[in-house]
């Protein structure tokens, strides 16, 4: 890794217009969370900088609407190769501003080259259609069109996938964009914007601010020249950024929280299912929105689970992503941590058992060591049980029958990513018709990769990204209809 590399470069100013400026609303430390120390600054926007980023995206879009698709294309792909070029540098940022192991940091920057790519290429192939007119001579078509000016909002847990899934869909639709990154990761989102500038993408088509994120995304959705916004965050933001969309009919795409069961029958093979989840469990220190979250395991397999499941999270090694043999890193923030403890708090005063971790580990930097919760009746009122952890604490608790699985699993109110292991087509076939999950897993984990659409669920949100209708999502299916007019009237 590059890490002296990232480290000179750890601090982030705004990108106006195809310019580096300083915000005018001071600037916020850049803390690396596997240490707790300041490594850069994050310069913050002024409430007219913010309205120079909506005019600058606004004012490109003819442009840039304008451009042959494939063109727009190669600029795309050629980001994804300096992407790719420079990806030491972008493993070492990510693990330094989100505190993510290396193997994490470098997936994730894997995923983010893929997800340029993969939208580059499809720019030039977004499908107008053609259907049958009501009268001879006569066709319809229903074209794409892109909306306009964009805003795009994004989480620090995965600060490059979000980046680029979203920056790339809204730019290969043919759409400007002003980009709100996050505070705690904004080395990440200068560096792609960097890259996209480099690859040769105009001025003011994407444009990147930070600051007060509730001041921000106010002006944002207020602005008449504002046509979609597409979040990734908090399932609470998303319902309030969502009412600030409304009054101006702001076209939203809102991917938000997850709280993700993992259903294990009795014909389940326990050790290939703690093999299969615990990445996702532990990964990015269980700050994912599909991280599987809540086991309900066959209480004929209940016991060995639990005491695997045990003996799987007490074997990861925290720390630091620059030190060997890392295994578990950091999360974000002290909040976190914080909010972990209290839910292990809560979960055994309502009876639970901790059988491994539930503590902030004593040592630099927000660390929570790896938990497990177990003992929890299906009906618990443990908050644990209905509020997302987003982080790295898992609960098992058993059942008896099919329903009372499912029932359970529903419980929680969102609707993301679940996952089911069972040899039986039957069961597979019942779960996954009444399970309330917008992406399932079945023996496996169910990525979000960038040729296939994804979408939440009840409050996990609405709208899709990735596939051609993650491109989709930021244009206007216009219809045409047209006949061949008087082939007597002089061309």
């Amino acid at each position: 890794m590059s890490v002296d590399t990232a480290l000179a470069r750890m601090s982030a100013d705004l990108f106006l217009n195809g310019c580096w400026t300083t915000g005018k609303a001071g600037a916020l430390d850049n803390v690396d969370p596997g240490n707790g120390r300041t490594i850069g600054a994050v310069s913050l926007a002024g409430t007219d900088q913010v309205a120079e980023a909506i005019t600058a995206a606004e004012n490109a879009f003819p442009a840039w609407s304008a451009m042959p698709a494939a063109a727009r294309g190669d600029i795309l792909r050629c980001a994804a190769a300096l992407l790719a070029d420079r990806g030491e540098e972008a493993v070492a940022t990510i693990l330094l501003e989100t505190g993510k192991t290396e193997a994490d940091a470098r997936g994730e920057i894997g995923r983010a080259v893929e997800t340029l790519r993969w939208n580059g290429e499809q720019a030039g192939r977004i499908p107008a259609s053609v259907f049958p007119g009501v009268v001879a001579g006569s066709r319809r078509l229903s074209i794409p069109t892109p909306l306009g000016p964009v805003a795009v909002i994004t989480a620090w847990n995965f600060p490059a996938v979000l980046a680029t899934r979203k920056l790339g869909a809204a730019l290969a639709a043919g759409c400007t964009v002003v980009f709100k990154a996050s505070e705690f990761a904004p080395a990440t989102a200068r560096l792609i914007v960097e890259l996209l500038a480099e690859a040769g993408l105009p001025a003011g088509v994407v444009n990147l601010v930070f600051g007060d994120p509730q001041a921000v995304s106010e002006q944002l959705t207020s602005s008449p020249a504002i046509k979609a916004l597409s979040f990734t965050g908090s399932t609470a933001v998303g319902k309030t950024l969502a009412a600030q969309a409304a009054p101006n009919l702001i076209r939203t795409v809102m991917e938000l929280g997850g709280h993700a069961p993992v259903l294990v029958m009795d014909d389940a093979d326990v050790d290939h299912v703690i093999a299969t989840t615990a990445a996702a469990k532990f990964g990015s220190a269980g700050q994912s929105c599909v991280a599987p979250s809540r086991y309900f395991v066959h209480e004929s397999l209940y016991r060995e689970f639990v005491d695997k499941l045990t003996a799987k999270a007490a074997s990861y090694v925290l720390g630091h992503g620059t030190e060997d043999g890392v295994t578990l890193g950091a999360v974000a923030h002290q909040g976190r941590v914080d909010a972990l403890v209290r839910l292990a708090r809560d979960a055994a005063d309502h009876g639970a058992v901790i059988t491994t971790g539930g503590r902030q580990v004593g040592r630099d930097g927000f660390y929570f060591e790896p938990t497990v919760v177990a003992g929890l009746p299906l009906d618990s009122e443990a908050m644990i049980l209905s509020e997302e952890p987003f982080g790295p604490i898992a609960t098992v608790s058993s059942f008896s029958t099919l329903d009372e699985a499912i029932e359970a699993a529903n419980a929680a109110p969102f609707a993301f990513a679940a996952y089911l292991f069972t040899n039986s087509m039957d069961v597979r076939d019942e779960v996954v018709r009444r399970l309330s999950a917008s992406n399932i897993g079945v023996n496996q984990l169910a990525p979000s990769l960038p040729d296939v659409p994804l979408g939440g669920l009840g409050i996990s949100g609405y709208g899709y990204e990735g596939g051609i209708e993650g491109i989709l999502a930021f244009t206007q299916l216009r219809l045409v209809s047209e006949t061949a007019g008087d082939p007597h009237a002089r061309r």
